[in-house]
Parts: C-alpha cells; structure tokens; sequence
C-alpha cells in the first residue's frame, strides 16, 4: 500500500466550490458520542479498509471524541448521514502555532458520484482553517494522508482543492 501525505499551508490555498447540494447539511457532532463517531467511521470507511479503529472499545473512542482538540462535523442529506470529517488540533512539530489533521474524511457508498466530495471538501478545508487553539489563534497548517486504498478520486480530490504532497511511504 502506498501512503501519500498532503498539506496545505495557506487558507488561500483553498480552491474549489462550495457545497451546492440544495439538500445538504454540514453539522458539527456538538454532543460528543463515541458510538456515533464508531458508526460514522464504520459507515464511511468500510469499503476503504478502514480497519485500524475497528477494534478499538467504546472507552477509546469516548477518550478519542471527548478531547477538546477533536471535532466532529457530519454531512446530512434529506436527514441522512452521508459522509463525515474528523479534525485534530495538534501543535506543529518544527515551529510555534498548530495545525489541524483531517483524521477521517468521506462519504458513505451510497452518496459518492452524487457531486458531493469535492463541495465538502471545501467546506471542511474553511472549517479546518477557522479551527482555533485556546487563545484564539488560527492554524498554520492543515494536513492529512490517504493511500491506495481509499476511493480511486480521493488523492486527486484533495489535490484539486490545494492540497500539496509532502511525503510517499510505500507500506508493501
């Protein structure tokens, strides 16, 4: 499997359109559950051998979706969940400031070549952006990585809304 790491180090960097879908609702998981954000990565990734939380107990995930620095946003339409995003706040690594991983990204099987991907991309690269630390201070760097096995589009949808690759990791 090939791992490919992206980053985008500027919100300009943002290019496509916005979430147009008439029938569409991006809202943040306020109230933290770890059995929904279990189902919403089961929901999404199972066709992608998403496999590594699978085994995880829901006291994992509670501590996972109960820390201040992760955040939860589900893409409904017509009422139901077609896709969602998982963000971390973290402190950047080589540098002061954070940056904000996008943990988990997708939609659900039913939903893909509906035109919704690359809307809702955009709209959680603007939610990523506006992701705040405790003082109020904006991220430097928003950054995830997909691979060979996620959706065939997933990689050129990222790079088409200014994702830029930064790391290959051959995982054989």
């Amino acid at each position: 499997m090939i791992v490919w790491h992206l980053e985008m180090r500027s919100p300009e960097a943002v290019t496509g359109k916005r979430l147009e879908h008439a029938d569409t609702v991006l809202a943040e998981a306020e109230i933290r559950q770890a059995a929904f954000n279990r189902f919403l990565y089961q929901l999404v990734g199972e066709d992608w051998d998403w496999t590594q939380k699978n085994s995880w107990s829901l006291e994992q995930w509670q501590a996972q979706v109960e820390r201040p620095e992760v955040r939860t946003w589900v893409l409904y339409l017509k009422g139901s969940p077609a896709g969602y995003v998982e963000m971390v706040r973290q402190p950047l690594i080589d540098g002061e400031g954070h940056q904000i991983e996008i943990e988990n990204f997708g939609l659900s099987r039913p939903f893909i070549g509906q035109g919704l991907g690359s809307g809702f991309l955009t709209e959680a690269l603007h939610l990523a952006w506006a992701f705040a630390d405790e003082r109020g201070n904006l991220p430097k760097r928003v950054w995830l990585h997909t691979c060979s096995g996620d959706h065939p589009n997933a990689r050129a949808n990222y790079e088409a809304r200014g994702f830029q690759l930064f790391k290959t990791v051959d995982e054989g």
